[in-house]
């Protein structure tokens, strides 16, 4: 946008360069003009501005336009050096001015003259092979059986030689304007004209290996669907308790994924969930809804460690496992959250709540200029750094216990907040 002052007292706001480029073309704003200068925030001439230099440099580069001629003529005037005398009878005032009317029915009778010998000239020379309908007659020629072939192009040789014969005792050349046929020398190809197709070649299909024999028997258990070395867990062993422990573990976290994926908790720390029109109570909304699916997913887990605990401890009474059976369960990949991990993630949305709150306490009191966020409130600026360095450190132990690799809460905390940082107070 540029703010020009057109005269003293009359400004003029304009939005695009292209509009002050046509007001600097139309005379709107002149060597006179005055433009507001927004880094030093002064009033400086037009003249200094580039786009004004560049318009002004190409106006006096452009070439002026030529005089029109004040009479038109088969001769300039300065070959006869002296106007021509045009008599009363053939000139007739038009607008001013005298035209003669003699010029144009001379040009356009010359003009005809010239386009006519032109066109004699072009017909009266013998035609080329290759004009009109040789070519055709000759692909067509090709077409016939080899005997039909070779007997026309006989006689079409010999039909040469007689007429050129005939014109050669004449002592004049056969040539017709009407027809597309012309007599030409014969020399020791008689048909000229004529294409030679080449001869298609060949194609060798290439051998292909042998198909390696497969057994029968090995063939059909191999399409037969379902048809594995492995064969399915007994209802009371290990193996089925591991694998229904596995589905109910993943049916609560697809819950806690899809809870997250509603609360829409990405980029956390961007500038505008940040902002004070609105970004921050929709933040503060979406942070709730995601310490809700959190708590209810670590009750769900908690119930089914503690379910299939129970289950393992039964069955292995009733149907008598074995040391090894109890020890495939003690080793299996547990999927709940360590307590030191739970610890972190409950801290971290706790502090996020927080200075999410400072930020709600003093909406319209801050400002967020890229990296960098300025308060009003000396006091809210300090309480906002103290929240903001704490939330950095419990990020910094989340990802140093392993919360990052972990499908858990707070694994996915941490991809919500992503590569996203708070803003330095300032």
């Amino acid at each position: 946008m540029y703010l020009v002052e057109l005269k003293p007292g009359k400004e003029e706001l304009y939005r695009t360069g292209d509009e002050l480029a046509l007001a600097i073309r139309d005379g709107d704003v002149d060597a006179r003009s005055r433009i507001y200068h927004r880094a030093t925030a002064k009033w400086i001439s037009i003249t200094l501005h580039p786009q004004y230099k560049a318009i002004v440099s190409g106006q006096r580069d452009a070439p002026t336009a030529r005089p029109a001629r004040k009479a038109w003529g088969l001769f300039p005037s300065g070959v006869t050096g002296q106007p021509p005398e045009i008599s009363s009878s053939d000139a007739a005032p038009a607008h001013g001015g005298v035209r003669h009317r003699w010029k144009r029915p001379m040009g356009l009778g010359l003009s005809g003259l010239l386009l006519f010998f032109g066109i004699q000239l072009a017909f009266s020379g013998p035609r080329p092979p290759w004009a009109g309908k040789g070519r055709a007659v000759a692909i067509a020629r090709h077409l016939e059986p080899a005997p039909a072939k070779a007997a026309r192009e006989v006689a079409s040789a010999g039909s040469n030689v007689d007429r050129q014969v005939l014109s050669e005792a004449q002592g004049t050349e056969l040539v017709s304007l009407a027809s597309s046929t012309t007599v030409w020398p014969v020399t020791a190809q008689p048909s000229s004209n004529t294409i030679v197709l080449p001869v298609a070649a060949e194609v060798v299909a290439p051998a292909l290996p042998r198909a390696p024999r497969l057994r029968s028997k090995a063939l059909r258990s191999a399409l037969q669907p379902g048809s594995s070395t492995s064969k399915p867990a007994k209802a009371n062993s290990m193996d089925a308790l591991l694998g229904g422990y596995e589905a109910a573990s993943d049916v609560a976290s697809a819950r806690l994924e899809a809870g997250m994926r509603v609360a829409r908790l990405n980029r956390l720390f961007a500038p505008t969930r940040l902002s004070p029109g609105g970004g921050v109570t929709d933040t503060r909304l979406s942070l709730a809804g995601t310490t809700n699916f959190i708590r209810v997913y670590r009750q769900q887990q908690a119930g089914i460690e503690q379910a299939y605990q129970d289950s393992v401890t039964l069955r292995s009474k009733l149907h008598g496992w074995t040391q090894k059976d109890v020890r495939r369960w003690d080793s299996r990949p547990v999927r709940k959250e360590t307590p030191t991990l739970e610890l972190i993630s409950g801290t971290l949305l706790a502090s996020v709540d927080s200075i999410l709150g400072v930020l709600d306490a003093q909406a319209g009191a801050y400002k967020i200029r890229g990296t960098a966020i300025a308060f009003e409130d000396p006091a809210a600026g300090q309480a906002y750094g103290a929240l903001r360095r704490r939330i950095k450190e419990q990020i910094d132990a989340a990802v140093s216990a392993g919360g990052a690799t972990t499908s858990g809460p707070t694994g996915l905390l941490l991809q919500a907040i992503g590569t996203s940082v708070l803003p330095r107070e300032t």
